[in-house]
């Protein structure tokens, strides 16, 4: 009976369906073993979805707190369901937040691969520009007057800021591990990339971390729901928009793409992440319906987990970012890539049509549409 428990996992979930306007709610398991997943309505007692493999799913996808796009359906898990995956979860499965400042940026792909390769997911992600009085509020829980808040306060007004919400096993713990602040870490998985990265002065003087639970739970508040008010820093000028999808995310290729896109003449200006509910998919690629084949397995693929858009300017601001970028991506069809431009993001990065690692802009005047609509619109 345990080993059967051990692999199940319940979660309680909710789901808001616009025709009614109504909140449903959910009982989620989901069964390691085989990858599956069963939802059953609360209120009519009865089966939603009968036992079903999802392969874009796994394990690290399920804590209180995160969002689960099922068949373009998105679940918010809001409690454990059941007392076994509560004891199992609650006392390790964490969320932390770092704050990756100005100085620090030109190695974001860098510090992501450390990340991910220590095991953390990457939950949200937003480039920021602090307002004095919005670093003031940022720093208000925080020693008043110590030297390191002030020099954090000048750092924060210098330039763009990057903020994560990153999950892991006791995630504040791993970090200060990795930091040199704790002898041991708790988890079983020794985030030896990562502690490599914090031995660099640069990186450790690069990074804002949570050092407590709390501290992470206040931080992660105020920089992702949306009272604070921090300001996008997207361009618009002479930059087109690069979206970085779920699949290539979930195969842990982020960190390398964002590296490929940042050491080849690219600069990234404004970056976020996001889980789109599947009427926002549909509305994104619009263009493609009834005209690529495709169009039904695009939609379901960017709604089957986070994913992450960039906007891209060319660091030689004369050369026009929406064709070189384009050019950089490669066809869309990554086995044409393979054979004739190997060394394109697609062709490194992407399997088939659909599971492509990046959209980028088909048409140079689409470049301002879409970027206002993954960072204005759905703001």
């Amino acid at each position: 009976m345990a080993n059967r428990y051990a692999r199940r996992l319940s979660f309680i979930a909710e789901w808001y369906q616009e025709e009614a306007a109504i909140i449903r709610t959910f009982t989620i398991c989901y069964y390691v073993a085989d990858n599956a997943l069963e939802v059953f309505d609360q209120r009519t007692k009865k089966t939603f979805l009968r036992r079903t493999k999802m392969p874009e799913l796994s394990e690290r996808d399920f804590f209180v707190g995160s969002k689960i796009n099922i068949f373009g359906r998105q679940f918010d898990i809001v409690d454990y369901g059941d007392e076994i995956t509560k004891n199992t979860l609650a006392k390790f499965r964490k969320k932390t937040f770092i704050l990756l400042k100005n100085s620090i940026l030109p190695q974001l792909g860098t510090v992501l691969r450390a990340f991910i390769e220590s095991n953390f997911s990457i939950s949200k992600a937003r480039m920021v520009q602090f307002t004095a009085e919005q670093v003031k509020d940022f720093l208000a829980e925080k020693s008043k007057g110590d030297v390191q808040t002030s020099v954090l306060m000048n750092q924060l007004l210098s330039g763009p800021s990057i903020g994560f919400e990153l999950i892991a096993d006791n995630a504040v713990e791993k970090i200060k591990y990795c930091q040199g602040q704790s002898k041991e870490c708790m988890n079983e998985d020794m985030p030896s990339a990562l502690r490599g990265l914090f031995e660099r002065e640069d990186v450790r003087n690069g990074i804002y971390c949570s050092q407590t639970d709390e501290d992470a739970l206040r931080d992660c508040n105020f920089f992702f729901d949306g009272k604070s008010s921090l300001q996008i820093t997207v361009k618009l000028k002479n930059s087109t928009l690069a979206v970085i999808k779920p699949h290539a995310i979930k195969e842990g290729n982020l960190g390398k793409i964002i590296s490929e896109i940042t050491s080849n003449g690219f600069k990234i200006t404004a970056l976020r992440m996001h889980l789109l509910e599947r009427v926002n998919c549909e509305e994104f690629y619009e263009v493609y319906r009834g005209i690529v084949p495709e169009y039904i397995p695009m939609v379901a693929q960017l709604a089957s987990g986070v994913c992450m858009a960039l906007e891209i300017m060319c660091a030689d601001e004369n050369k026009n970012s929406y064709e070189e970028f384009r050019n950089f991506c490669g066809p869309t069809d990554p086995e044409i890539a393979k054979l004739l431009r190997p060394h394109t993001l697609r062709a490194k990065y992407g399997s088939s049509k659909t599971l492509n690692a990046v959209h980028c802009t088909d048409l140079p005047d689409d470049t301002a549409l879409e970027l206002q609509y993954l960072f204005k619109i759905l703001d």
